[in-house]
């Protein structure tokens, strides 16, 4: 596998903004299309931050993505020539591409990653290893952030976990990871040369969350960390043409890469400046098209799209690419172009969904998924099972993580109820949770007294039902996870500010390619701490149940905060003690998590009857 040079810069100083280095001055062709031609400087700000930019391109560069807040521009300019590396030309030079971060206020996180500890995360990453199920293709598997909820046992004080959600390659802050541990993820998110070798003009689609919730339908703050990936494929791909051309003498074909944002907003019907919503769906004007599945067409063929002699990088939008590709005998085609590499787990899934009622899906021996295992990474119930099963075979070694999880599902409102009130009647908690949702939406809680108010029950499920319909549509819902509640830990160390407060782990599983003897590798390292910033405990509560569940972005979207203000580096001993985990604790959770995703991918051909048994 071709080497990737660092993208996380791990070398640098993540503060010192004004000292990022000028990038090569070799002039890239201007972006066109959906990039624009570069901006005369309108304001003083603006010409004052120019002159402040030796290299002519990178000054360009700043004059295409800048919007209306010059500031915000500068340093988003900043922040890319950090994360992009070498790259950074090459990548905001490309079409489109300076479209994605214009008034973007992008997350930096790297007070987060400045947290994170090397040598515990090597120590993690080492002690966890194990090797990737031969049944994965190279890029098949990269990365899964796991969400880990401790909980408390009556009169124990053993540390235990249970798993919350497996998630997978549409991972969003990614940039959390420790330095190098976030370079070898870009490695292995690179390692997608061997595709060349049957298609050498191979279409490859990174694709971000983002301009599908109603009203806002706003741009990815997180839309540099899918630049990233993208970064770390043209690198790859570029040096194995050059290795090619070496040994056969052929022309190095180059990398086109492709940035693409094909949302309409004046297709939307507008009632005092606001988008008119119905049923969770922004109504749009006659014969038009909110997420632009014909202007992207048309910014497509403007770049050799029916004879491509390179391949193509695209980075786009889940949403509008879900709707624009279509499926043709199992194969994925972008206005006629085939699709060689989908980069995001969500986006296989809402292809799927919406070619349902034509009977077509999609078919993974046609196409390089680069998350195989992404029904169980979007599904808590699929997840859910994949992990009991696991435990059954090997939870003895692990008994602090092999408590089996309660996993009923249900397609109806009245199978939620029954569920609900069975295992009320069980002397069991309830948490309800809805599929194809985020931020913790339309989550519920019942505790075992409420088992007397079945009406307020069957009220409360309809909410949740209704929240979720008026925000996500179609695309949440049913089925249902129905599940035991158990009890979060809270932040229990005196001094702390955050004492009292709810919080879950993200321990992030990931394929490390670099060790030609071992082979690839299946490693974990302990990524952040989310905490429940409105969960303190007011005086005379006991915290042993709660209906309040805040996510790190529901947080963000509700406060306007950054993310960084919810969620600390958990590889780090300070963290570790802020929350009573030892060091041997923590690194046996890695190496469950590790087994249990290596469990997930050797026996991911059972994803569509694991339900079933």
């Amino acid at each position: 596998m071709a080497y990737i040079p660092s993208t996380s810069g791990i070398k640098r100083d993540y503060d010192d903004y004004a000292d990022t280095s000028s990038q090569s001055p070799t002039r890239a062709t201007t972006p066109t299309e959906t990039g624009g031609t570069p901006r005369i400087s309108g304001s003083g700000s603006r010409a004052s931050s120019l002159r402040a930019v030796s290299d002519p391109v990178v000054a360009e560069i700043l004059q295409n993505i800048t919007g209306k807040d010059d500031g915000l521009a500068a340093k988003n300019l900043s922040l890319l020539q950090k994360r992009l590396g070498s790259g950074f030309v090459k990548m905001m030079t490309s079409p489109g591409v300076a479209d994605l971060v214009r008034d973007v206020k992008l997350e930096q996180n790297f007070e987060t990653q400045r947290g994170q500890d090397a040598a515990l995360a090597k120590h993690f990453g080492d002690a966890s290893a194990v090797p990737l199920p031969a049944n994965i293709k190279p890029t098949e598997f990269v990365v899964a952030p796991l969400d880990i909820m401790p909980y408390k046992v009556a009169d124990s004080g053993e540390f235990r976990a249970t798993l919350l959600e497996l998630n997978g390659t549409g991972y969003g802050n990614i940039t959390t990871m420790e330095p190098n541990t976030l370079d070898t993820v870009m490695s292995s998110f690179g390692n997608v040369s061997h595709i060349l070798e049957k298609e050498p003009t191979a279409l490859f689609l990174v694709a971000c969350s983002g301009r599908e919730d109603p009203p806002a339908f706003g741009q990815s703050k997180k839309i540099h960390e899918k630049l990233m990936i993208a970064n770390a494929m043209q690198t790859t791909i570029t040096q194995a043409q050059q290795e090619q051309a070496e040994k056969t003498g052929q022309p190095v074909l180059g990398v086109q890469v492709l940035g693409v944002d094909s949302f309409d907003a004046d297709a939307l019907v507008m009632k005092d400046g606001k988008p008119v919503i119905e049923n969770s769906k922004a109504l749009e004007k006659p014969g038009r098209d909110k997420d632009g599945v014909e202007k992207m067409k048309n910014i497509l063929n403007g770049h050799n799209w029916d004879k491509p002699t390179q391949p193509t990088v695209l980075v786009g939008y889940t949403a509008q690419l879900a709707k624009a590709i279509e499926i043709h005998d199992g194969t994925p085609f972008l206005n006629g172009r085939k699709v060689s590499f989908i980069g995001n787990d969500r986006l296989v899934l809402n292809i799927n969904a919406l070619n349902e009622g034509s009977g077509k899906k999609l078919d993974t021996s046609k196409f390089t998924s680069n998350n195989i295992s992404y029904v169980p990474a979007a599904s808590k119930g699929h997840a859910y099972a994949f992990t009991n099963q696991f435990n059954k075979a090997e939870g003895a070694a692990y008994p602090g993580f092999s408590r089996e999880i309660v996993n009923r599902q249900a397609s109806t409102l009245e199978d939620v109820e029954k569920e609900v009130l069975s295992m009320l009647a069980e002397g069991k908690r309830v948490i309800i949770k809805p599929s194809g949702t985020g931020h913790g939406d339309g989550i519920r809680a019942f505790d075992i007294a409420e088992k007397e108010t079945p009406e307020l029950i069957r009220q409360e499920i309809r909410e949740s039902y209704e929240s979720v319909k008026g925000t996500y549509g179609d695309r949440g819902g049913f089925p249902y996870t129905i599940s035991e509640y158990l009890t979060a830990d809270r932040v229990s160390k005196e001094d702390s500010p955050l004492k009292s407060m709810k919080y879950e782990f993200r321990v992030a599983v990931y394929s490390d390619y670099s060790d030609k003897e071992k082979g690839p590798q299946l490693k974990a390292v302990p990524a952040i701490i989310k905490i429940d910033g409105g969960s303190k405990l007011r005086e005379g509560e006991s915290g042993d149940f709660s209906k309040s569940f805040a996510s790190v972005s529901a947080q963000v979207l509700a406060t306007g905060l950054p993310a960084s203000e919810f969620m600390k580096p958990l590889c780090s001993e300070a963290t570790l003690d802020l929350v009573g985990v030892s060091k041997e604790e923590m690194t046996e959770l890695c190496e469950w998590s590790t087994r249990l995703v290596s469990h997930i991918l050797a026996n991911v051909d059972q994803s569509d009857t694991i339900l079933d048994k």
